[in-house]
């Protein structure tokens, strides 16, 4: 009996290890949602919200986070392009904690500014509810452009951009005048806050409602990036109603659209050129683009910088017009930065030989005097071009490191030199065009 018992105590001790050595290990634990991929650390974005409600506030801080990470997933430009679907499945819930890690929130701020409340928060957000939402509706995977191609396209934009705007940290001096230190600050100053206009090529063959989706999206990268730029709509108003008005005064020796850039005193006008495709594919509906942007300097023309994109393909389960849209708004919001850089690069080179601008002077009958205010004024300037003369008007094209505003007391200094011209007055400014009667 004894020996019966000491073989069932050692066999009740022994056969959990007995099991273990024979038994298939199990299965390492997924991470939990919400976490790195392979890591099993959390992903914590950021978020903020102001409403007259407390609950409100924080909700919209908690999904402001959410906004972070799906912007991060399909990328920003897909993220504006899709707001009204991305609103109605996903950021409009009533139960922003089912795309959250509600163990992670950590209010960083709350205060009551007037009559509302303001809260900031940092949370780790439920990457696979989100991306099970976003799958749901079209918006993430297959051929959405989170694929690998389009990783590669947007690390090559950030290169491509970082390349560019390196060379305005290196502004040179054109042939052997050196800048000032100062002269140097200005053309630093000036092409950071350079104003842009945006159109389409009218030539294109594309739809021009798709083309002014893309218009859209330019105009919201520049905005978003605190840069200023000229809405559509004072494009598309001058173009009609001032035809006439440009043939008149231009003899359509320059293109309409850089005499409207001029008119509403943009530095550089960027125009959009590209053709879209599409299929059908069961319900699914795909689009890709071909793009390229041009951007011009407003007062001369020349080319500043051009950049091509061709998107990779893009989904939409709404139609195949709205998923070229798509198409052509992304690879805008790719292609803009590049060109943007590249723009500013080449006017900071460029604006070593100063920024152009046309001075129109009425009555200039005494060809002498208008000869002595020439040379003159070319010692306080970079150059001096003229490019007509006649007894009643004299149109001169004024390179110069600075404003307008500076030209012009440059140019009330030297006629105050000259006799018969102390009594040279402006007329009307007009842009980069300023014009003066001589007084005689």
């Amino acid at each position: 009996m004894k020996k019966f018992l000491i073989i069932t105590l050692l066999t009740v001790l022994l056969m959990p290890l007995l099991v273990s050595c024979v038994s298939t290990p199990a299965a390492a634990p997924a991470p939990p949602a919400g976490t790195e991929k392979g890591t099993d650390k959390p992903v914590e974005y950021e978020g903020s919200g102001k409403n007259s409600s407390m609950l409100t506030a924080m909700n919209q801080a908690k999904m402001d986070a959410v906004r972070k990470a799906v912007i991060d997933m399909i990328g920003v430009a897909n993220e504006q392009a899709n707001q009204g679907k991305l609103d109605e499945v996903l950021y409009s819930t009533k139960n922003p904690n089912a795309y959250i890690l509600a163990d992670t929130y950590e209010t960083t701020r709350k205060e009551k500014v007037g009559d509302d409340y303001l809260f900031e928060c940092r949370v780790a957000v439920n990457l696979k509810a989100v991306e099970s939402t976003l799958k749901a509706h079209g918006l993430y995977g297959e051929a959405v452009s989170t694929t690998q191609e389009t990783a590669k396209a947007a690390s090559d934009s950030k290169e491509q951009t970082e390349s560019a705007a390196s060379v305005i940290d290196e502004i040179s001096s054109p042939g052997d005048v050196e800048l000032s230190a100062e002269e140097k600050k200005f053309i630093g100053r000036y092409v950071s806050n350079m104003t842009y206009m945006v159109y389409f090529n009218e030539e294109t063959a594309e739809d021009p409602f798709s083309m002014k989706a893309a218009i859209g999206m330019a105009n919201e990268y520049l905005l978003s990036n605190a840069m200023e730029t000229i809405d559509l709509a004072q494009v598309e108003k001058l173009k009609k109603d001032q035809i006439m008005v440009y043939e008149e005064e231009t003899g359509e020796s320059i293109s309409m659209l850089q005499w409207i850039a001029q008119k509403l005193n943009a530095d550089v006008y960027i125009e959009i050129d590209g053709i879209t495709s599409g299929e059908t594919v069961g319900s699914k509906y795909y689009g890709q683009a071909n793009i390229t942007l041009k951007a011009y300097e407003a007062s001369t023309g020349r080319l500043l910088g051009s950049q091509p994109w061709n998107s990779p393909k893009t989904i939409s389960t709404a139609s195949e017009e709205a998923a070229r849209i798509n198409a052509l708004q992304t690879s805008v919001y790719k292609a803009m930065p590049i060109v943007i850089s590249q723009s500013k690069a080449f006017m900071a080179k460029a604006l070593g030989n100063g920024i152009k601008y046309e001075v129109i002077i009425q009555n200039t009958s005494d060809s002498r005097l208008m000869s002595s205010f020439r040379r003159k004024l070319k010692r306080r300037v970079k150059d001096v071009e003229t490019v007509n003369q006649s007894p009643e008007e004299t149109k001169y094209y004024i390179y110069i490191l600075g404003r307008i505003e500076d030209l012009i007391d440059e140019i009330y200094d030297v006629s105050e030199t000259i006799p018969g011209l102390e009594g040279m007055d402006q007329l009307f400014l007009r842009g980069k065009s300023v014009t003066f009667d001589s007084g005689l």
